[in-house]
């Protein structure tokens, strides 16, 4: 099978997923009789490019990564802006890791939704669409006979939703409790041995794992929109982040830190959605969880999940110190997934 693919977004996730794709062809061709190659790519800083025969994507990520301009790649009539792409870009598959503002969804929701309409597939990193229009855009998939994947929503490449799609069939998720933010998760560790707390933002912020601007994941956005997917996702629910109950990590010190570890605890930033007869109560909130809680034994950027349901009881997901290139995995599966013939 053959696949043409466009990149929406080329930041650090896109373009560890074209070194990916250029690292594994000879593995998707062999293993997975799959061939494919990108005849777009969209981004915010850099501009449009579009080809129908396909594009150098090494010579892509040598402009992207010397802030180059991606204009001279493109041939044909001018695109001028990203809807624009998606509706023209001639792809089978549309792989969106754009920018997202966490408290509305958007700009990431709108081009899912324009590449649905347009009839591709779509894979998407980006955890907007799915907290704020997942069943809108999975009936919209379904009509239009498409796919929609999105692994790397939550916990970056590690199979958190496929383990949920495939493994639990049959069994009904009660609650579900997570480290999901890495930020956060880094500070805390941080702050149990001694480090003050802005010293411990401004590392997160050294290392690239927090924005200029670390309001989101200190406030709690980021980890409220990662539990909102597994809400609506694993436990057919409809909320949205603004019906999280959140609360941030701005109050913890260091103190409070190494005093919970000396009682034989530790803070975590806590992602909690529990059903509640036809309700499910979804929240974000620092809490003091026993050593014995696999979730406490989660330090710097690991992430893990606890799914408990009425069949398996109770199952812990752990992923290691992430990067760029495990995001990208995660839609290196989805993609293969579609390939496949798996649209849901």
């Amino acid at each position: 099978m053959h696949i043409d693919l466009a990149l929406l977004g080329y930041g650090n996730v896109a373009r560890a997923l074209a070194r990916l794709l250029m690292r594994k062809e000879a593995t998707l061709r062999e293993d997975y009789d799959l061939t494919f190659r990108v005849t777009g790519i969209a981004t915010r800083s850099r501009g449009l490019a579009i080809n129908p025969d396909g594009l150098d994507l090494a010579e892509a990520l040598r402009l992207a990564d010397s802030g180059e301009p991606l204009d001279s790649l493109h041939r044909g009539a001018p695109v001028h802006d990203t809807l624009e792409f998606v509706r023209q870009c001639p792809a089978d598959l549309v792989m969106e890791a754009t920018w997202l503002n966490p408290q509305t969804g958007q700009p990431a929701t709108d081009y899912v939704r324009a590449a649905l309409e347009a009839g591709r597939h779509v894979v998407t990193a980006n955890k907007g669409p799915i907290a704020f229009a997942y069943r809108e855009l999975r009936a919209l998939a379904a009509q239009k006979g498409v796919g929609l994947f999105f692994e790397s929503t939550v916990m970056d490449g590690a199979p958190v939703l496929g383990i949920a799609r495939e493994g639990l069939v049959a069994s009904t998720v009660e609650r579900v409790r997570g480290v999901l933010n890495s930020t956060t998760n880094y500070i805390l560790t941080a702050l149990e041995q001694g480090t003050a707390f802005d010293d411990a933002v401004a590392e997160t912020q050294r290392m690239g794992i927090a924005e200029a601007d670390p309001t989101n994941d200190l406030e709690g956005w980021d980890a409220a929109v990662k539990i909102v997917v597994l809400a609506n996702v694993m436990m057919g629910a409809d909320v949205r982040p603004a019906d999280v109950e959140r609360a941030g990590i701005r109050g913890i010190t260091r103190e409070d830190a190494q005093r919970a570890v000396r009682e034989g605890e530790r803070i975590k930033l806590l992602c909690e959605a529990v059903r509640q007869g036809d309700a499910v109560r979804v929240s974000v909130r620092p809490t003091r969880l026993p050593l014995s809680d696999p979730l406490a034994q989660v330090d710097r950027t690991s992430s893990a999940v606890t799914i408990e349901t009425d069949t398996l009881h109770r199952l812990t997901i752990v992923e290691g110190d992430t990067d760029p290139t495990t995001t990208a995995y995660g839609m290196l599966v989805d993609m293969i997934n579609i390939a496949r013939g798996r649209y849901r």
